[in-house]
């Protein structure tokens, strides 16, 4: 996507909305960086004092927080300035290139939401979303995006609160000691498993992956808490030691923080909901007779549309399908289309975001607070990891210091997780448009219209007429307002209101320039004018009477053969004309030189 610069406008110079989460992010990367470094210098010694391998632990560890630092960097960095170019929000429907005919089938979706005047939400299936819209039952006019990170965040929830009730039922039931203590390794390592599972996922497959959720997963939940505790009992006997992971205190962990942050997901996602949004529009039929081709309309809709260009940007046009007239034809029938939405422009007059203000937004507060839980997960994961390579010993390493590598795994998958969520909503932008659309169709007959006479005009002009009656033209149109989650993301219709007085409007224009299309073909240049005017002013002077003879002013007489004013027979079988004087044949009706008629003389 290339970005367009104007100097008409700046109300598409959008605020970074990434601002307040870059200073998080670049909090972690120098974390992390300080960390690799302190790393780096125990490999460093243990390089130089010839401890064979022992410096491989911490020069891996040095690699993993490093790259971490680096990453986060760059994240922020990349994001430091943003620029929301004309070409952005992403179209309602693939956009038409000038002179291209065609549509999609998005635009279709959109015309019927128009022609309907509502909007159309997928209704949510299964039990547990069952019980979700029960509760926030305004979430079924959410956008797409936030209904569907609303039902896995719900469902995650449900499932991890369930896992941390099923691991504690599992340690009361086996106590502690002996052989108990095994067991508790081995259920902690099972619900280790379990939640990690739970949250990769969603950062493997992005923040708003569903993970599945169905009656058989629960019923294996339940029947682990139930009879898990006695297998594990008899089972551990025969199990390897495996008490210096200590995974049950990292499984309870990865359930708490687990939860925190889904809980801290979800009330994010509950703060983006708005309204009930309203679906109001304007549509203005009219039946007109008219006696032009049916795409001079389009002409003139193609001018009008221009001048509502929003600073200057073109229109998006969404689908084109001009009428067709066979002129061959003596009838028949004809269609056309075209949808078109003006430049989104923002909804409201957005204000450089700081730390203050998004505390003090309700739609941003709990992204604050999401991105906080996150910092300090991951910073927690980075002092775990110092700490296991500190304790390290060249001589011999200490399986328990494993635990360190474990908790550091939790705090930042958990971490990420929430830095994840925040993101996707942080990139939220509200934008109001117009979307205009207009149907022609009707029948037609063609015929052959002649203006002037073939005799005494100058001009004769001959053309094939296109008469339409009856004509069924309407026009819709409503402002709409959409919301995007990210630059380059899909964009979502959230309320569409009517504008009667723009309906109206657009309609009479365009019914008033059809009435006053002309069906006779005239010269309008100037200098066919002028020529048209010297050719008439030259058949005057022919039309014009000879000037008088010298007979004529001497005897004040006019000749004999010059008086006979009317048309008589003479000899040969012809008479002439009272007007011009030309000769025609006796039993001629007009002049052929001037077209006068004759009064028919028998003699």
């Amino acid at each position: 996507m290339s970005y367009d610069y104007s100097s008409e406008s700046n109300r598409l110079e959008l605020p970074n909305p990434y601002k307040v989460e870059n200073l998080f992010l670049f909090i972690v990367a120098a974390i992390y960086f300080l960390a690799g470094i302190l790393t780096l210098l125990t490999a460093k010694n243990y390089l130089l004092d010839g401890k064979g391998f022992s410096f491989v632990p911490p020069l891996l560890a040095t690699i993993f927080l490093l790259a971490v630092g680096i990453r986060f960097a760059v994240i922020a960095m990349t994001r430091l300035r943003f620029f929301f170019g004309r070409g952005l929000p992403v179209g309602l429907a693939p956009e038409l290139p000038q002179g291209v005919i065609g549509k999609s089938q998005q635009v279709d979706d959109l015309k019927e939401d128009i022609r309907r005047g509502a909007l159309t939400f997928r209704e949510p299936e299964g039990a547990l979303n069952g019980l979700l819209y029960h509760r926030v039952p305004q979430l079924i006019v959410a956008p797409a995006e936030i209904q569907f990170k609303a039902q896995v965040q719900f469902k995650n929830g449900l499932v991890i609160a369930f896992s941390l009730l099923s691991l504690l039922v599992a340690w009361l039931g086996l106590g502690s000691g002996g052989n108990h203590a095994n067991s508790l390794q081995w259920i902690g390592l099972f619900y280790f498993a379990l939640v990690s599972i739970l949250v990769l996922n969603p950062l493997r497959k992005g923040s708003a992956s569903a993970t599945p959720v169905n009656q058989i997963y629960v019923i294996g939940l339940v029947i682990s808490a139930v009879i898990g505790p006695v297998i594990a009992a008899y089972l551990a006997r025969y199990l390897p030691d495996i008490s210096w992971m200590s995974l049950q205190w990292q499984a309870l962990f990865l359930l708490v923080a687990s939860l925190a942050s889904v809980g801290l997901s979800f009330m994010a996602l509950l703060r983006q909901l708005s309204p009930p949004p309203s679906t109001a529009l304007s549509c203005e039929q009219m039946s007109l007779n008219i006696n032009t081709h049916p795409a001079q309309i389009m002409g003139e809709f193609d001018r009008v549309m221009q001048q509502k260009w929003v600073e200057k940007i073109p229109n998006r046009r969404y689908q084109r399908n001009d009428p067709v007239v066979d002129a061959d034809a003596k009838a028949g029938t004809f269609s056309g289309e075209v949808v078109e939405e003006t430049q989104p422009m923002p909804a409201v007059d957005l204000q450089p975001q700081s730390l203050g203000l998004a505390l003090a937004s309700e739609r941003s507060r709990w992204l604050v607070y999401l991105d906080t839980l996150g910092l300090v997960l991951m910073v927690a994961a980075a002092i775990a990891m110092v700490i296991f390579v500190w304790k390290l010993t060249p001589q011999e390493i200490d399986k328990s210091l494993f635990s360190y590598v474990t908790f550091t795994f939790v705090a930042f998958a958990v971490g990420w997780f929430c830095f994840k969520t925040a993101t996707g909503l942080w990139g939220r932008f509200d934008f109001s448009s117009e979307v205009i659309w207009i149907e022609l169709s009707g029948q037609y007959t063609t015929a052959r219209n002649r203006l002037g006479n073939d005799f005494s005009s100058t001009v004769r002009t001959e053309s094939n007429s296109i008469n339409i009656d009856s004509m069924t033209m309407r026009v819709w149109t409503t402002r709409i307002e959409s919301v995007v989650f990210g630059k380059n993301t899909e964009r979502y219709l959230i309320a569409m209101n009517g504008q009667s007085d723009v309906t109206k409007g657009l309609a009479t224009h365009l019914a008033q320039f059809a009435a006053s299309r002309s069906m006779f073909v005239a010269p309008n240049n100037s200098e066919d004018i002028n020529k048209i005017a010297a050719v008439h002013a030259a058949e005057q002077m022919h039309k014009a009477p000879a000037p008088p003879s010298l007979q004529t002013l001497l005897t004040g007489q006019a000749p004999a053969a010059a008086a006979a004013p009317a048309a008589e027979p003479v000899a040969g079988g012809k008479k002439f004309c009272s007007e011009c004087g030309a000769g025609n044949m006796a039993t001629a009706k007009f002049c052929s030189a001037c077209g006068h008629g004759f009064e028919v003389v028998q003699g």
